[in-house]
């Protein structure tokens, strides 16, 4: 489950990766040059724009030419030296292929270089665009719940190969034991007994396929219908409220805790099952202090962000998960 401040972190163990003038610099012409030939004979880039929102990664849609066809193909570029993005990247080739074929609206990968031995030494994916955009103010949330509900179903149905899931080891999760109440919460008594009900062990049930970043920075939208979703870093196999729960967070961080609620109640109608309260629980307490700076990152401008008051509304869904995990 790679997502949000707490993954970023993770990641910087090679040194400060994320340098803001690598983000900002335009492809070189030695990655348009891959560009081109790993489209084949006689395709050109012709144009670039830099895609926004991007955490881990600078990413560009390119516009690429041969004769009178155009087409758009997508390019992702890591900063060198980091051995953890680099694997990152390395996952996420490995999962598309898994997820190829699926009948999922996934991306096609066109070339990787993860060495970066032609692009200058950017480990680098290009894939195929998808249509649509990320759509974060819907005029109405009802039907824009409803939507992320049903994807998130018919992507729990596919039946697909990933390594089983595993609490501690496999998120960006804090240990057990060293939780920390965040600065804003209003009602610290919540955190706290949020954190002794983590010691619990796992409970254990079916387990489903897993998109493991289940957000809806991931999801790209067309005329009211989901497109695309992208960021496939961490798939694996366990509880479905393991994603629906990390959507949730993102609900209740960005917009209400109502929100969230609203989509619990229908994914568990759409997928006819109860999610469990305590991997919700679980996923929601993958907030931290670091959440609101990266997901305001992650939003990128497309709408306004509240960050002061994120970490009140996503204590009043750590409240609710408690409730029903009694």
């Amino acid at each position: 489950m790679t997502s949000d401040g707490a993954a970023e972190q993770d990641l910087t163990v090679d040194g400060d990766w994320r340098e803001d003038a690598f983000f900002r610099r335009r492809p070189s012409t030695e990655t348009l040059d891959w560009v081109a030939a790993s489209m084949g004979r006689g395709w050109r880039a012709v144009g670039h724009r830099r895609l926004t929102g991007g955490v881990n990664a600078a990413v560009h849609r390119l516009t690429v030419e041969r004769h009178e066809t155009r087409r758009f193909v997508v390019l992702r570029q890591y900063p060198a030296g980091s051995i953890a993005l680099r694997t990152a990247m390395e996952e996420e080739i490995a999962n598309l292929e898994v997820v190829a074929g699926s009948g999922l609206p996934v991306p096609t990968i066109v070339a990787a270089d993860v060495a970066g031995a032609a692009t200058g030494g950017a480990p680098s994916l290009l894939m195929t665009r998808l249509p649509g955009h990320v759509h974060l103010d819907p005029a109405a949330s009802g039907p824009w719940i409803e939507r992320i509900a049903e994807f998130a179903a018919r992507l729990h149905s596919v039946d697909l190969p990933a390594p089983a899931f595993r609490a501690w080891a496999d998120s960006w999760i804090t240990p057990r034991g060293q939780f920390q109440v965040p600065a804003g919460a209003q009602r610290p008594a919540i955190w706290k007994a949020a954190f002794d009900a983590m010691e619990l062990p796992p409970p254990a049930g079916d387990a489903v396929f897993l998109h493991c970043d289940y957000l809806p920075v991931n999801l790209l939208w067309s005329r009211g219908k989901i497109t695309g979703l992208t960021d496939w870093n961490s798939i694996h196999r366990g509880s479905r409220a393991i994603d629906v729960g990390q959507c949730r967070r993102y609900l209740a961080s960005l917009y209400s805790p109502d929100r969230a609620e609203e989509l619990r109640s229908r994914y568990e109608s759409i997928a006819g099952v109860p999610l469990d309260p305590w991997w919700d629980l679980y996923s929601l307490l993958h907030h931290d202090d670091n959440g609101p700076q990266s997901i305001s990152r992650q939003v990128a401008g497309r709408l306004p962000v509240d960050m002061s008051g994120m970490t009140a509304r996503v204590e009043i869904a750590v409240e609710q998960a408690l409730r029903r995990l009694g």
